[in-house]
Formats: structure tokens, C-alpha cells, sequence
């Protein structure tokens, strides 16, 4: 039976690059909750446009908008084959229920609940400091404290502009960690009473070290 895995941690904890890394090694399905949203506002629908508002000002999109999205994207038959890792969902109490509640109902079973634990200035930076490629097709990352493009608001990649995200300016990345500490941290006690729950330390240190030391936590 093919697994689910539900990778936790604060906004810039890094969930994204490792899971990317994790999936590709596992073979399973990365869905991120934050690509579902973009391709949504991307297609310019009703949806899109009000998951655009919430997103600017650092708000959390509603669990009804949300689960309904991951619900769909779960029952594709990829996921139903080689499994899902889970990034950015579930972020509350409710959706973590709702997702027990929907796994239960699929050819899926729960693998694990990852923590990715980073300390808090590593946060700020990696939020604060992230440009991402105008080149939609491109789709490359840089950080301007980490990761710095040969030249300076230019992809090394394809040559396009890189742009700051409207929620990764210094105002809105406070906002949106003041809103995991209230609420997002408490679907770490959900997983952790469940038994399901492994805490990765993520340090400043090159991915690939931060990924190895997961998998040895994981017994990959």
C-alpha cells in the first residue's frame, strides 16, 4: 500500500527543497499546497483572486478552500501508485483531522509526520531573502543572503528578472510566523500524541546535509 507523508515546519523551513529531494529519491508525489494555490491565481479564477488577497497580506487561506483542493489532488491515481509527500498541509488542527479523516477513506496509509525544526533567524532569512525567476518555465530559486545569482536580480538559468514574492517581504514573513506559532504549531501535538511524528534538526548547512541527516532519521 502506498504511503502518505506529511512534512511540517514553519514558512522557509525548507520543506519544499527537501521534500523535492526526498521525492525524488522515493518515487512518491510531491504536492505542494503552495503550488495548488499559484496555479490557481495564475488561472486568473474567482478562487485564484481571492487566495491572491489572503496570501499578499500573510493570512491563511480557509481550510474549506484548502482540504477541498488536496482532497481532489489525492485521489489521482499517481498518488493512489507511488504515494504522496505532503507540503504545507495540513497547517491547522482541523485540516490535520480532516486529512486523518481523508486518508482513511483512500488506498493510502500514513507513513510519518516530518518536522522540519529550523531556528528562527534562518527563517527570517530565507524569507525575507528569496527571489524567485519571472520565467514561469524556469521556475529557479535564489536567495540573496544563501544563494546569490552571479548577477544581481538576473537568473543564472534562462536570463530572466528575478522577483520578490509579495509575502516574502520583512512585514509579511513576521506575520505569517507569528500566525504558524498560533496556528499551525499545534498540529505538531497532534502528531505527536498520535505517535506519528519525527523532528529533523535543519541547520544552515548545505542541503545535502540536511537531507542526510533526515534520512538517517527516517531509516531511509
Amino acid at each position: 500500500m502506498a504511503k502518505a507523508y506529511i512534512f511540517l515546519g514553519a514558512p522557509g523551513a525548507g520543506k519544499g527543497t527537501l521534500g523535492e529531494i526526498f521525492c525524488k529519491k522515493t518515487g512518491v508525489i510531491h504536492i505542494s499546497t503552495g503550488q495548488l494555490l499559484r496555479d490557481e491565481m495564475a488561472a486568473g479564477t474567482e478562487l485564484g483572486k481571492t487566495v491572491k488577497e489572503l496570501i499578499a497580506s500573510g493570512a491563511l487561506v480557509s481550510d474549506e478552500i484548502v482540504t477541498a483542493m488536496v482532497a481532489n489532488r489525492l485521489a489521482k491515481a499517481d498518488v493512489a501508485e507511488k504515494g504522496v509527500m505532503l507540503d504545507g498541509y495540513p497547517r491547522t488542527l482541523a485540516q490535520s483531522e480532516s486529512l486523518t479523516e481523508i486518508l482513511s477513506k483512500s488506498s493510502l496509509e500514513t507513513g510519518v509526520a516530518v518536522l522540519i525544526d529550523t531556528p528562527r533567524e534562518i527563517l527570517m532569512q530565507r524569507l525575507t531573502g528569496r527571489r524567485l525567476c519571472s520565467n514561469k518555465e524556469c521556475g529557479a530559486s535564489y536567495n540573496v543572503y544563501t544563494a546569490k545569482p552571479a548577477k544581481e536580480g538576473i537568473c543564472d538559468r534562462c536570463g530572466s528578472k528575478l522577483i520578490q514574492r509579495a509575502d516574502d517581504t520583512e512585514e509579511t514573513a513576521i506575520n505569517r510566523l507569528k500566525i504558524y506559532d498560533t496556528q499551525t504549531a499545534p498540529v505538531i501535538d497532534y502528531y505527536k500524541n498520535r505517535g506519528e511524528l519525527k523532528v529533523i534538526p535543519n541547520q544552515d548547512a548545505p542541503i545535502e546535509e540536511n537531507y542526510a541527516r533526515m534520512a538517517v532519521i527516517l531509516g531511509l
